[in-house]
C-alpha cells in the first residue's frame, strides 16, 4: 500500500531535521572528546561517560523538536496536499498518522533515555498518552494558527496564553473565598487524584478533543496569499 504524498513528505522533513540535530550534538560532543585528547587527557577519560551524556543532550532537543514541529506544519502540509490533488480529510489523516509516528519514535527514545527498566505496564501507557496528548496539543493550536494571518497569529498568540492566565487566576481566587469543603470532600478528591484511571481518562478526553479541533479546524483551512 503506497503512503499519502503528505505524510511521506511530512515524515523526510520531520526526520531530516532531526538528523541535522543529532549530528550536530554528535560532532559537538566529539569535538570535546577530542579536545580533551589534546589538552593531555587520557581516551578513556575524554570518552568516559560519552554515550550517556550524548543521549541526555539529544534526547530533550528531540522532544523540543517532537513538539515544535506540529505548531509550525499544519498549514504548510495543508498547502503541499492541496497543491497535489489531496482532499483536506486525506490532509487531516496524514497529519494524524504522522503523528502517531513521531509519537513512537519518541517513546521509543524515552526506552532508549532509561525507561525500559519499569516492572509494570502502567508507566509504559501513561508515558505514550503524555506524548501523544502533548503533540495533540501542539497539533491543535499549529492548525487554529493555520486559519490565521500573520498578524492575526501574533495577536491571538500573545492574547490566548493571557486570557488563560488571567482566567486560571479568578477561578483560584473564587476557590479560596467561597469554596470551603468538608473533610469528606477533600479525601474524596484525594482519592480520584490518586486513582490512575481518572488521569488515563482525562488524558483520552483530551486527546479526543484537541483531535476533534484540529479536525475542525483542518476543514476550514484555506490557501492564503502570505
Amino acid at each position: 500500500m503506497r503512503l499519502p504524498m503528505v505524510y511521506r513528505k511530512s515524515m523526510l522533513t520531520y526526520f531530516a531535521r532531526l538528523a541535522i540535530v543529532f549530528l550536530t550534538v554528535l560532532a559537538l560532543f566529539i569535538i570535546s572528546s577530542v579536545f580533551g585528547l589534546l589538552t593531555g587527557a587520557s581516551l578513556r577519560e575524554s570518552f568516559s561517560g560519552f554515550g550517556d551524556d550524548f543521549l541526555n543532550t539529544f534526547i530533550p532537543l528531540a522532544y523540543i523538536w517532537f513538539g515544535f514541529y506540529y505548531l509550525w506544519v499544519p498549514y504548510r502540509e495543508f498547502k503541499l496536499g492541496m497543491q497535489n490533488g489531496q482532499t483536506r480529510h486525506q490532509i487531516w489523516l496524514s497529519q494524524i498518522l504522522g503523528i502517531i509516528t513521531t509519537t513512537i519514535f519518541n517513546f521509543l527514545l524515552w526506552l532508549a533515555a532509561g525507561g525500559w527498566h519499569y516492572q509494570t505496564i502502567t508507566p509504559y501507557f501513561g508515558t505514550f498518552l503524555i506524548l501523544i496528548d502533548v503533540v495533540s496539543l501542539a497539533y491543535a493550536v499549529g492548525s487554529g494558527f493555520a486559519l490565521l494571518s500573520r498578524k492575526w497569529k501574533i495577536i491571538v498568540g500573545i492574547a490566548t496564553p493571557t486570557v488563560i492566565l488571567i482566567v486560571l487566576v479568578q477561578i483560584v481566587r473564587l476557590l479560596i473565598n467561597f469554596w470551603h469543603p468538608s473533610a469528606a470532600t477533600l479525601q474524596a478528591l484525594s482519592s480520584l487524584v490518586d486513582w490512575s484511571g481518572s488521569w488515563v481518562l482525562c488524558g483520552l478526553l483530551w486527546l479526543a478533543i484537541m483531535i476533534g479541533l484540529s479536525y475542525l479546524f483542518t476543514m476550514r483551512q484555506q490557501l492564503r496569499r502570505d
